[in-house]
């Protein structure tokens, strides 16, 4: 655990923060179990270790809002429907943000994956295109790699900080976040009136992915309710 504190000094296991997140929603006067809920992460499958939570939760669960480095692509439109799910006299909860892969040896940005001999990337999107960035490859946006585009953007918008960072998968990593907080925040702002009088609550963080043999971590960053 030390080598992910390291890093992020408040990251607790998933199964910790399992349990914070269901007394968080209690405190909020709101029943899991009359709730319905979401993610805005990356797509990436390791990220899966999340859904274990949807046992708590009404419906299958979660709504996916997150596209690759985990910002909410499916916009106004996903939210609208996700808002339509909600169960009568319940709730709903969103977790989101980015995700960074840390090995056991400590190294940031990557992980083994289960079934591979050699360490991969994570978050992926993030790291290709802080290398694209730095080789000064432009990607543009186009409908079949339209995410992809959209994360160079946001790291060319912010490559100068980027480059005075002591360590740049940390940094992108950060920016990311605030992006997704960013997006989802507006989003649900524009779209209130769809909710109704249910109460929605989102608590945004780091997922910290670890080799395949370790318990993932989750750093929570902010919490934050609508219709309270």
């Amino acid at each position: 655990m030390q080598y992910i504190t390291k890093h992020y000094s408040e990251a607790e296991p998933l199964s910790l923060v399992e349990k914070n997140i269901l007394k968080e929603i209690e405190k909020h006067g709101m029943r899991p179990e009359q709730c319905i809920w979401g993610t805005s992460v990356c797509s990436d499958e390791v990220n899966n270790s999340l859904d274990g939570m949807s046992r708590h939760f009404a419906a299958p669960g979660p709504f996916r809002f997150g596209g690759i480095s985990g910002i909410p692509f499916t916009g106004k439109t996903g939210f609208r429907a996700f808002a339509s799910h909600i169960p009568d006299d319940g709730g709903a909860v969103i977790v989101f943000g980015p995700h960074i892969g840390i090995s056991k040896n400590g190294t940031a940005g990557e992980l083994m994956r289960e079934g591979q001999a050699e360490s991969s990337t994570c978050c992926g999107s993030l790291v290709a295109g802080l290398e694209s960035v730095k080789a000064g490859n432009v990607l543009m946006i186009s409908h079949d790699d339209y995410q992809q585009g959209q994360v160079n953007k946001l790291l060319i918008e912010n490559y100068e900080d980027i480059k005075k960072a002591d360590n740049q998968i940390l940094k992108i990593t950060d920016i990311a976040y605030h992006q997704i907080k960013r997006e989802l925040t507006d989003i649900v702002s524009a779209c209130i009136e769809n909710l109704g009088n249910s109460p929605l609550l989102l608590i945004g963080g780091i997922v910290i992915n670890t080799d395949a043999d370790q318990e993932d971590f989750f750093e929570i960053r902010d919490i934050s309710v609508f219709n309270s």
